[in-house]
């Protein structure tokens, strides 16, 4: 009975540790898909906060049709620009989540050790 106690023990063990290389590396991933996205959306919104004002600095130089087609361009742009930071904030919360549930699997574990 023994033998297969530390059997059993040995197996959770290499197991944990695997899962812990795996959690770590997810975690890696996503922080530096974040990172990424982050930097990314922030040069972006950048670019769209002066066209913005841009536009608005022509926009009574147009011609009512194609300040309507302006008009529209923006609002579009705008939804663009709204999914672009939720993409950011998504990801953000994956990697909050992704950390949390590796420390508690990883606690989970300490007290199936012991």
């Amino acid at each position: 009975m023994g033998l297969f106690g530390h059997n059993l023990k040995k197996i959770i063990h290499e197991f944990r540790i695997k899962s812990e290389d795996y959690s770590n590396d997810l975690s890696n991933e996503i922080q530096e898909s974040l990172e990424d996205l982050k930097s990314e959306y922030d040069q972006y919104h950048e670019s769209f906060s002066e066209l913005v004002h841009f536009t608005a600095n022509i926009k009574n130089k147009l011609s009512p049709e194609e300040a309507g087609k302006l008009e529209k361009l923006i609002f579009g742009l705008r939804h663009i620009d709204h999914c672009a930071k939720n993409g950011v904030h998504l990801m953000r919360d994956l990697y909050r989540q992704q950390r949390r549930t590796t420390r508690e699997t990883l606690r989970l574990y300490e007290e199936f050790d012991t």
